[in-house]
């Protein structure tokens, strides 16, 4: 598992961040993006560890700064493998819908790399 991170643009993917297990770090290069494109930018979604369907300390601290800086809300999504959680101010809503990154950022997240096979050379 590892957390991963889309910056959307309606239903186009801008830019996918990988992190590790537990976060996605910080970066100049993504703060940039989002400053770049902030009146195009409509949802910022990442994935989380297990099934913890929920903003931690963190996302909501990094949601409040990002929206300060930029002066604009927009929608922020948690994806674990089972849930969708977005919210948008204060409003926040389990979601049913289905688009069409959402099986994306699932398997960037939760497919374990599968181990390289090895063959040993017969002499």
């Amino acid at each position: 598992m590892r957390e991963v991170c889309f910056i959307l643009v309606a239903d186009k993917i801008l830019r996918v961040y990988f992190g590790s297990a537990t976060r996605v770090p910080d970066s100049r290069e993504r703060w940039d993006t989002i400053w770049q494109h902030r009146k195009e930018i409509t949802e910022i979604a990442h994935s989380h560890p297990g099934e913890f369907l929920d903003f931690s300390n963190e996302d909501l601290t990094t949601i409040e700064a990002v929206e300060a800086g930029t002066g604009k809300q927009f929608t922020w999504s948690i994806i674990t493998k089972k849930g969708f959680l977005s919210r948008k101010g204060e409003r926040e809503v389990h979601r049913e819908d289905n688009p069409w990154w959402l099986e994306l950022i699932r398997t960037l997240s939760y497919n374990e790399p599968r181990p390289r096979r090895t063959t040993k050379t017969r002499k």
